[in-house]
């Protein structure tokens, strides 16, 4: 089943269509630009004159109206469900949430069950705002489903057009802790050849670049020397573990300015140290593979992720004005990867 939209391609600056048409879409239909190629490539994007289908090599200049068919979302609510997500501070306006991980913030569909999103419907039924679509009730930022840490859900429209502007302006502040393969520290000269990498004060790591998809692979993201969305990350070591062999962990501290898909696991990866257990942004090394292999082994685990935590977020309230600062507990399984690293760690 297909929902279809008429839209009118009035701001006509850009001639790609994918382009075009993202320029020129309603907010309410929160469309990317990937989606609307995958629309594309699907035959479900049509002149509304001709009734053709529209193809990304189509020229845009007699373009007036296009039709676009969406995939009709399946009828019925949401699935409540009572999970266990701890709160870190909740008033009228806001809740912030220390997400475990393996947890989707929010569903694609309707049957999509164990996401955030179930949790919220279940503790506040019908009462948050629905800014994007009613699959992201409260949703005003995300976090990737193996990332634990601090997400903010907005009570009401007011507070969630405000978080959405701060977020916008680069005036939340994040910090997250990761687990990173090597010793970013130990390769500096290699490091700052890279473009867009920094030593700024106190051995802090700014990279500084643009991040965009990968044309072969759209699940993954890559830096780009000038084209994307600009992406900035500021990484410092907290602790090195020593693991024998040449082999050794750090535990990094990341301030991000800026909030890209997948922006400090693509940055950990161009300073030549990926974090530990992402399969998606690895190097391929040997060394890391026996690396991982080993701890499994030897600290009896079953499953590693990304060991990546939203540790710190900072935000002016949107009813106060008052600058609030939270601190979210790493999840049990990174505390005890830690923990079982402790006999490991060095003076740096």
């Amino acid at each position: 089943m297909f929902e279809k939209y008429i839209i009118s391609l009035i701001n006509k600056s850009e001639k790609k269509l994918d382009k075009l048409i993202l320029k020129n879409c309603p907010p309410n239909l929160s469309l990317s630009r990937t989606k609307i190629q995958d629309l594309i490539r699907r035959k479900m994007v049509l002149d509304y004159r001709k009734h053709n289908m529209l193809t990304l090599k189509t020229k845009t200049d007699d373009l007036e109206q296009i039709i676009l068919c969406l995939d009709k979302h399946p009828e019925g609510d949401l699935i409540p469900e009572d999970l266990n997500v701890p709160i870190i501070f909740e008033d009228n306006s806001l809740v912030v949430f220390n997400k475990p991980a393996n947890m989707v913030v929010h569903p694609v569909k309707s049957s999509q069950c164990g996401t955030l999103v179930n949790f919220l419907i279940h503790k506040y039924q019908d009462t948050l705002p629905k800014i994007y679509d009613k699959f992201r009730p409260g949703i005003v930022h995300r976090l990737d489903k193996d990332t634990s840490g601090l997400i903010v859900v907005a009570k009401t429209e007011v507070c969630a057009n405000s978080l959405i502007a701060q977020f916008k302006s680069r005036h939340v502040k994040k910090f997250y802790l990761a687990l990173c393969k090597g010793n970013p520290l130990e390769n500096l000269s290699k490091i700052v050849s890279k473009p867009g990498v920094n030593i700024v004060k106190d051995n802090c790591i700014e990279v500084k670049t643009y991040i965009r998809r990968n044309k072969n692979n759209r699940e993954i993201m890559e830096t780009n020397t000038d084209n994307g969305k600009i992406a900035i990350s500021r990484f410092s070591v907290q602790t090195v573990y020593e693991l024998g062999k040449n082999k050794k962990l750090s535990l990094v501290g990341c301030e991000i300015e800026t909030g890209r898909t997948h922006q400090i696991r693509v940055h950990a990866k161009l300073i030549g140290c990926p974090i530990f257990g992402d399969t998606l942004y690895k190097l391929g090394r040997k060394e890391d593979f026996i690396m991982e292999k080993t701890i499994l082994s030897s600290f009896k685990l079953t499953r590693l992720r990304q060991m990546l935590h939203a540790h710190e977020l900072s935000f002016a309230h949107p009813k106060s004005g008052q600058r609030i600062f939270l601190r979210g507990e790493l999840s049990p399984d990174f505390l005890n990867l830690l923990s079982n690293l402790e006999k490991y760690k060095t003076s740096r």
